[in-house]
C-alpha cells in the first residue's frame, strides 16, 4: 500500500481546481495532473482494481508549524495551515480502514480530519440537489486557533532555572503534606531500557530476555531498599480480556513491624535465570506441600490445556492464515 501510494505521488503532479467535480482516472493519468480529489479518486478505483475495498475521503487538512526547524529534510509549513482536502482509505482485514494521502504519498494522520466518508465522489459534496436560476454566492474561511499551548523547552535550563525548580519542589511538598494529600502509584508503572529502547520488547511485545532481567534486578534492589527479610514471589498476574495469557507478576512482601518474613535470600529463585531442576519435581513439591498443610494427597489434581478453546481461538483466524506455519517455542518452567 504504501509502495503504491509513493508510486501515484511520483507520477503525478499537483495543481488547484477550482472546476467543480472530479476528472475521470483517464484524464488524470493522461494529464499527469491533477487536483487532491482527483488523485484521491484514482487512488480509490486502483485499489479496488486490485481487490481490495476503498473509499473516497473528504475533509480538512491542517498542517501545524513545526517548533524546530528539520536539519534532514523540510520542516513543513512556516504557519499554521489548513484547507480542504480529499484522500483516499483502504480497509485491510485485522486493522480496519487505513488513510492513504497520494498528493504526499504518506498515510493520512493526526491532521487529516474526515467530513465524509463514501463510496463514490458525488456523495461527498457538501451541497446538491437543483434549484431555479438565481444568483447564489458561497463563501467559506477556514482557521486554526490553539486554544491553549503548554510551553516547550527547547534550549537547556540555566543554573539559576534549575535551582528555582529544586526550590519550587519543596514548596509544593510542604503544601501536599499540610493538606494530607497523599499520592500512590498506579498498578502497572511502564519502564523502558535505556540501552535497548527501540526492540520489540520495549514496544510491542509482551515478555523479552532482556525485560525479565531487568525486572527481576529492580525486584530484589526494591526488596532490599524497603524491606528487612521481605518475600519475592514470581506469579500468575493480571489477565485481561482477549489475551491469550496473563500478564507475570513480581511481589514483594514484608512485615510492617520489621520482624522477617524470609531468612534465606540464597534460596529465592530469579525468574529470569533457567535451572536444571530434578525429573517430575513439580509432583515432588505438591506432595511435600500437602503433607505440610495436613491435605490429602489426592486432592492433588493435574491441570491441561483447554483444547477445545483453542480450537475455538483457531476457528477466528482469517482464511489465509496457516496456524501451522508457526512455531510456538516452549518456555523453560
Amino acid at each position: 500500500m504504501i509502495e503504491l501510494n509513493s508510486s501515484l505521488y511520483n507520477y503525478l503532479n499537483y495543481t488547484v481546481r477550482m472546476e467543480p467535480g472530479v476528472q475521470s482516472c483517464e484524464e488524470t493519468l493522461d494529464k499527469k495532473l491533477g487536483s487532491c480529489r482527483d488523485f484521491a479518486w484514482l487512488l480509490v478505483q486502483t485499489l479496488r482494481h486490485l481487490g481490495l475495498a476503498a473509499r473516497f475521503v473528504s475533509g480538512y487538512l491542517v498542517q501545524l508549524k513545526s517548533d524546530e526547524k528539520s536539519l534532514d529534510g523540510p520542516s513543513g509549513p512556516e504557519e499554521d495551515f489548513t484547507d480542504l482536502h480529499a484522500w483516499t482509505e483502504v480497509y485491510l482485514p485485522g486493522a480496519g480502514w487505513i488513510g492513504l494521502d497520494s498528493t504526499s504519498g504518506l498515510l493520512a494522520g493526526e491532521g487529516h480530519i474526515p467530513l465524509a466518508c463514501t463510496p463514490s465522489f458525488e456523495s461527498a459534496a457538501p451541497v446538491s440537489g437543483m434549484t431555479d436560476p438565481c444568483e447564489t454566492e458561497f463563501i467559506f474561511n477556514n482557521s486554526v486557533t490553539r486554544i491553549f499551548e503548554s510551553p516547550r523547552v527547547t534550549k537547556p535550563y540555566t543554573e539559576d532555572q534549575w535551582n528555582a525548580i529544586y526550590n519550587l519542589g519543596f514548596e509544593v511538598e510542604e503544601q501536599l503534606q499540610a493538606n494530607d494529600v497523599r499520592l500512590t502509584m498506579g498498578g502497572e508503572p511502564t519502564f523502558v531500557s535505556i540501552d535497548d529502547m527501540e526492540s520489540k520488547e520495549w514496544n510491542t511485545a509482551a515478555d523479552g530476555e532482556h525485560k525479565r532481567k531487568l525486572a527481576s534486578e529492580l525486584s530484589v534492589s526494591l526488596k532490599n531498599a524497603f524491606s528487612k527479610g521481605g518475600l519475592l514471589h514470581h506469579a500468575q498476574g493480571k489477565w485481561y480480556p482477549g489475551e491469550p495469557l496473563p500478564r507475570w507478576l513480581i511481589g514483594i512482601h514484608w512485615r510492617k513491624d520489621g520482624e522477617k518474613v524470609w531468612d534465606e535470600p540464597k534460596l529465592l529463585a530469579s525468574f529470569s535465570e533457567t535451572y536444571k531442576l530434578p525429573e517430575n519435581i513439580s509432583n515432588t513439591f505438591l506432595e511435600n506441600l500437602a503433607d505440610k498443610l495436613g491435605a490429602s494427597k489426592t486432592s492433588i489434581m493435574p491441570a491441561y490445556e483447554d483444547a477445545f478453546y483453542f480450537l475455538w481461538e483457531e476457528g477466528k483466524l482469517p482464511v489465509d492464515v496457516d496456524p501451522k506455519k508457526y512455531i510456538i517455542k516452549k518456555i523453560p518452567a
